[in-house]
């Protein structure tokens, strides 16, 4: 049913108690692990900045992108899976649901709020733009402060 399953990280504690279920979704169907970091594009800066600029400004952004990505493909291939992983400058929601698309990803799961905390009642901005816009079923994991500490 699911070949990829696809868990947006940020590197938060919240993120990591969603990719314990992508986790348990991929080693019950068998499905490689993606993830992805998405370092949050200023728009100070614009979209046409030289790679050395980019560095300046993002550098320790991606950095921390690095190891959130680590942890995950390490936690996966703890439990035998396959992984992908990704760190990109963007727009979350928009790279997210492009990433969705050009790796034929099957189902999409992620908390309901990030390292931002509940900044809307119900569900994260991204994770609510996600939901609206994916055009594969998106598991939110709606995860309590208590679960993430």
């Amino acid at each position: 049913m699911y070949d990829a399953i696809f868990a947006p990280t940020d590197g938060s504690a919240r993120s990591e108690v969603a990719l314990e279920h992508a986790i348990d979704l991929a080693t019950q169907y068998d499905a490689t692990l993606h993830t992805q970091y998405v370092v949050e594009s200023s728009p100070a800066f614009g979209n046409n900045i030289d790679s050395e600029t980019e560095e300046e400004i993002y550098g320790s952004l991606f950095d921390a992108g690095d190891r959130a990505v680590a942890a995950v493909a390490d936690r996966a291939k703890t439990a035998d899976l396959e992984v992908e992983t990704s760190v990109v400058r963007g727009v979350p929601h928009e790279t997210i649901l492009e990433y969705v698309d050009e790796n034929d990803v099957d189902l999409v799961v992620m908390a309901t709020s990030g390292r931002t905390g509940s900044s809307r009642e119900l569900i994260g901005s991204v994770a609510e733009r996600v939901v609206r816009s994916s055009p594969v079923p998106v598991v939110t994991v709606n995860v309590d402060e208590d679960d993430s500490a």
